[in-house]
């Protein structure tokens, strides 16, 4: 597998691996450079910048998309202001079917965390997203995870996320943003909830980030980008070096899941600006 120190490099070499070892294909009318079952893993999840000129990778749009996530509310009313591509995928309602954390938080997330409590070498903690009822549910949105799975080796909690179809330009940074945030809110779940019960256990570090894309793929309209950042920023990095670290993005320790619905992104109407000044202002006590 390969592995990355964090999402700047895995995001570069991804593209770069889907250059030499992608397909041309056609697909839902569109062409299409496409590396089956591909899959990776970043050393440090809380290394989530992105410094590539031509990808242009917004943090805060990122922010509030998981802060979208922890509200649990299908509606893109408010996360459409910021991204058309959730217009593009709702339905008569108004509703998507990928907000991830309407499958994720509640009772799964709470079995998984038991299940680690009880038996920290435990295989069985996967959460599911992708539902049998989602076939034919809504055509535009096909919720494009499948599952994730948490697993403690030597203390370390490690997430892997499995996709049935990624976008190796815009999709990927953003998902594996959001879900490392996620992986790190199950370490403070963890780690908070041992502290309140007296146990004797360590506390548990973070650990890698693993992902798996069964399509993973660049649409045509975003080739020249591609290009453009592998004959660019990818040569001069080969020779210099990518940046060991990035700004970093560390959920506080005290952020658990309890704490979800005070940070959430409010599900009333909301201007553009309002929301921007609500994720400015939760960032100050979200991240450390």
């Amino acid at each position: 597998m390969k592995k990355y120190k964090n999402l700047n490099e895995a995001f570069v070499m991804s593209l770069k691996h889907v250059q030499d070892c992608g397909d041309r294909v056609q697909s839902r009318g569109t062409n299409q450079k496409e590396a089956l079952f591909y899959s990776m893993c970043i050393e440090d999840p809380t290394d989530l910048s992105i410094e590539v000129p031509a990808r242009r990778f917004n943090p805060d749009y990122a922010t509030t998309e998981w802060l979208w996530y922890l509200s649990r509310n299908p509606s893109v009313n408010n996360i459409g202001k910021l991204a058309n591509i959730w217009l593009k995928i709702q339905d008569d309602d108004g509703n998507c079917e990928s907000n991830y954390g309407s499958y994720l938080l509640g009772d799964q997330w709470t079995w998984a965390l038991e299940e680690l409590l009880k038996d920290p070498d435990s295989r069985r903690a996967t959460l599911a997203i992708n539902q049998p009822y989602h076939k034919g549910k809504n055509n535009a949105d096909y919720p494009c995870t499948q599952y994730i799975h948490f697993f403690i080796r030597e203390n370390r909690l490690h997430l892997g996320v499995h996709m049935r179809s990624n976008d190796a330009v815009f999709g990927f940074c953003n998902d594996v943003f959001t879900f490392c945030l996620f992986q790190q809110l199950m370490k403070n779940d963890y780690n908070n909830l041992i502290k309140a019960q007296g146990s004797a256990r360590k506390p548990i570090e973070l650990g890698r980030y693993y992902h798996s894309a069964d399509s993973f793929h660049v649409y045509e309209n975003h080739w020249n980008m591609m290009d453009k950042i592998l004959n660019n920023y990818y040569v001069k990095k080969m020779s210099s070096g990518f940046p060991t670290t990035l700004n970093k993005f560390k959920l506080n320790d005290n952020i658990t899941s309890s704490f979800i619905d005070e940070i959430s992104l409010p599900t009333i109407d909301m201007k553009k600006s309002e929301i921007n000044l609500f994720v400015n202002n939760t960032k100050e006590f979200l991240y450390a």
